[in-house]
Parts: C-alpha cells; structure tokens; sequence
C-alpha cells in the first residue's frame, strides 16, 4: 500500500524521467513508469489534472506515474517537447491544453510543432467555464447593462487577463462581437488579473470559475454571465453568454491527454480506456467539481475534432482583431 500517493507521484525519478523506450509486439503496456508532462507551473490545473489521471493509472496499470513541469511560452516548451523530442514513446505523455493547441497555432509564426500532425488526442479529460465579471461596487447590475456600458465608453473601458491569446483574453475578444473594444490590461499570473478586478484596478475580467467563485461568494465580485453553452451549477441563477444575447458564444478551458505521433494505435486504445474509466470514478468527478471542472472524457477522434475546429475558430478571431504576441 502506498501511503503517501501524492508524494509518490511527485517523487523525482531519474530513470522515469528518461525512459522512451517503443512497445514490442510481445510487450504488455505498460511495463515501465510513465511520464505525463505539464507544460504549466506545477499548481495549477493542468498539474492538478496530471495527478489526478496519474494516481488513477497507477492504481489501475500498476506501473508508477511521474508528473513532470515544463513550463514556458505560453505552454509551447512542454507542449513541443512532447511534439517533437518524444516521437514514438508510449511512456511520455502530454497534459495537453487548449492554448498551445488551438490559438497558438495563430498566434505564434515558428510554433515548432503541429498538434494535428506532431500529436496523438488520446482522451479530453476537463472543461472549465469561465465567467464575466465587474466588481460588486460596479453600478453595472447585469449583461445588458454591461453592454451599454461598453457601447458608450468604448476604450475607456479596461479588462484584466493574464495575457494575449489565452483564454481570458480571446474570450473578450470574442465577446466584443458588441461592436466595440475595451483595453487589454495583461498581467503575470491569473491571481493577479482577479487581484486587479478586486481592487478596481479595471473594469471588468473574464476569468476561470475556480479563480472567481470564493470572491462571487464572498460579495466581492458580481457574475455577469458565464461562457460555457449552459449555466453552471455552481451559478445557477447566472445567464449564458448565449442567453444573454451572443449567439454562438462558447468559450472554455479545455485539457486533454495525448501521446506523441508514433505511438501504437493499441497503446492510444489502451491509454482511452483507462482514462474514460477514470475519469468516470465518483471520486475523480468530484475532484474536478472543486476544480470548477467538468469531466468530458471521449474517443481519440472526438478530441481531434475539438482540437480542428478551436483551430479555425481562433484563428478567425485573431486574425480579424489583429492579436500578437510580443
């Protein structure tokens, strides 16, 4: 029995932290440790979500699992490390995440790497909504409201996210199908953005559910709609984007499991299997609940889907509001 499951899969492994080695016809899979790189600070969600899949993979393959940072532009390092210097290995896996694979194609010339191409979709694991807020001493009561405000002041209006192309930001920039565009305040971390809407350093923030609701519970911050196409139990009583008169608006964090390209089809069928599994588990589900997170565990082919259609979807929006970044 492992006492500690935490400390075990956080433990640094020298040889699990090197081995690429290929599945033989005759070799069950696994029969090594397995890597799941976060291309994120350790901490955050996608570190969160890495654990959470690995502890249940260890659990149910046996094999012991090490989730390893590889932080940096915008989720490019860890992302093109798997991409590109882990072809063919069954035993390093991505905690994939929407940036580095749906806007960044855009938004950055020499990515290094094709998330269609470089990449194999094993299972979406979590989708986050995020949600429209102002602060609760704002005399903006609710999204129309919040509409006229725009349309009447325009850039003088200000926006905090933690920077261009993420989806705090894209998720205004889509919004501003209002006609209208506020001014971009990026800062260094997602706290810092909510710190800024807490102190009325700016007007308005779209942001992850689990970054807002303590404040939206605690009177802080007023909820002006949420960008996922339902409500969120956690806000019931908050309206859509969609319900509030942006038809088509969709937007969410969304994280998902991949191998690199190379990989046998029978590992990716393997690596599918156990992670819908897992990610059905009553105690995983609740996991993800605290997170702000919902499970959304599918086939390889539904998550490249996904992944195409965010491509297009952003790229359309990057192109036309003319988004770089430095």
């Amino acid at each position: 029995m492992i006492k500690n499951r935490r400390q075990f899969l956080q433990g640094a492994s020298a040889i699990g932290a090197s081995l690429a080695f290929p599945v033989l016809a005759n070799e069950a899979y696994p029969n090594r440790p397995i890597r799941i790189i976060s291309p994120y600070q350790s901490g955050g969600i996608v570190d969160i979500l890495s654990r959470i899949v690995g502890e249940k993979f260890f659990q149910s393959m046996g094999q012991p699992v090490v989730v390893e940072a590889k932080p940096g532009a915008g989720g490019n390092i860890g992302t093109a490390y798997v991409a590109r210097s882990s072809r063919g290995d069954p035993y390093t896996l991505l905690m994939a995440a929407s940036g580095p694979l749906a806007p960044n194609v855009t938004l950055y010339k020499n990515l290094g790497y094709d998330p269609l191409k470089d990449l194999v979709p094993i299972s979406l694991v979590a989708a986050t909504p995020l949600v429209l807020c102002v602060n609760a001493s704002s005399k903006v009561k609710n999204f129309s409201e919040f509409a006229s405000l725009l349309k009447a002041q325009g850039e003088k209006i200000n926006f905090s996210s933690v920077g261009a192309g993420t989806p705090q930001h894209l998720g205004v920039e889509l919004m501003q199908q209002l006609g209208v565009k506020s001014m971009h305040i990026p800062y260094k971390g997602a706290s810092l953005a909510v710190t800024a809407l807490l102190a009325n350093e700016v007007d308005y923030s779209i942001d992850h559910l689990v970054l807002v609701l303590p404040h939206i519970k605690a009177g802080k911050l007023r909820p002006l709609a949420v960008t996922s196409p339902k409500r969120t139990p956690e806000l019931p009583d908050v309206p859509t984007m969609q319900e509030a008169g942006l038809s088509g608006y969709e937007v969410r964090g969304w994280y998902g499991l991949m191998a690199p390209a190379g990989v046998p089809d029978t590992v990716v069928r393997k690596l599918n299997a156990e992670t819908v599994k897992a990610l059905r588990h009553p105690e995983v589900v609740s996991k993800l609940a605290s997170l702000g997170s919902e499970s959304v565990a599918g086939s390889s082919e539904e998550f490249r889907t996904l992944i195409a259609s965010e491509i297009t979807k952003w790229r359309d929006v990057i192109t036309k509001r003319g988004i770089t970044v430095s």
